[in-house]
């Protein structure tokens, strides 16, 4: 179905427009995260496209992205109410650990990655058990013996390291440095922007796969593996 009228595009604006409210509400995320999570191209573009029942309509998603644009923008700009800029500043809209960094805005596993799973380890379906699907969890059955193992695809992956950015970011600027007795906070005299460009070259892929292995030791005694197109972290 095309969009072929100025009244079916505002029909379909005014109903991303609610389904991105709720998104922002269910996962506790910033407007201005909205990217991070919801990324054009990505599968978690797609499955909210799709679990939506939007994916026949030609033109969606650059409807889903405009209105994404536009909460980033009303965050930026403070186009907010003093109400809603309490309510993102709360903690429930912070990543507050790293381990948190490893399920905020993830959302659950899917079959795509079962069936990588079994393709993997070369089993059925059946002898995939879903331990925790939040947190990406799992058992399989083997021929010999029975791995446990959490599964991130490449989309997940990158929100995981924006999730763990973010949460550096943070903890850095809760600090104080005191001067000649003086107190100075750094969330006053830090440039936020440097600070990211400085998380982003020492942030490789090595490191934050080295930061999820430590984040998940209490579960387990868990080896990378590197997957297509998935991070496997195996007991």
């Amino acid at each position: 179905m095309s969009i072929s009228s100025r009244e079916d595009a505002n029909k379909y604006y005014q109903v991303v427009n609610k389904l991105i409210d709720n998104y922002i509400e269910e996962h506790s995320i910033r407007p201005s995260k909205l990217r991070n999570y919801l990324k054009n191209g990505s599968d978690k573009f797609e499955k909210f496209v799709n679990r939506n029942g939007l994916k026949d309509i030609s033109g969606i998603n650059q409807i889903l992205t405009d209105v994404i644009d536009d909460r980033v923008h009303m965050e930026k700009d403070g186009v907010l109410t003093f109400e809603n800029f309490k309510f993102f500043e709360s903690d429930e809209f912070k990543v507050l650990s790293l381990t948190q960094c490893l399920y905020k805005g993830i959302g659950k596993s899917d079959i795509k990655t079962e069936k990588f799973i079994a393709d993997h380890f070369d089993v059925n379906l059946s002898d995939i058990d879903i331990i925790d699907s939040d947190k990406h969890l799992f058992k399989v059955k083997g021929w010999k013996d029975e791995n446990t193992l959490i599964v991130y695809n490449n989309d997940e992956f990158d929100i995981i390291q924006k999730n763990i950015k973010e949460y550096l970011l943070n903890e850095f600027l809760k600090k104080e440095i005191e001067l000649v007795g003086i107190t100075i906070k750094l969330e006053n005299v830090v440039d936020n922007k440097k600070f990211e460009d400085q998380l982003e070259s020492l942030l490789n892929e090595d490191n934050i796969i080295d930061l999820i292995t430590k984040s998940i030791e209490k579960d387990g005694d868990f080896k990378f593996e590197k997957g297509n197109e998935y991070y496997l972290w195996i007991d």
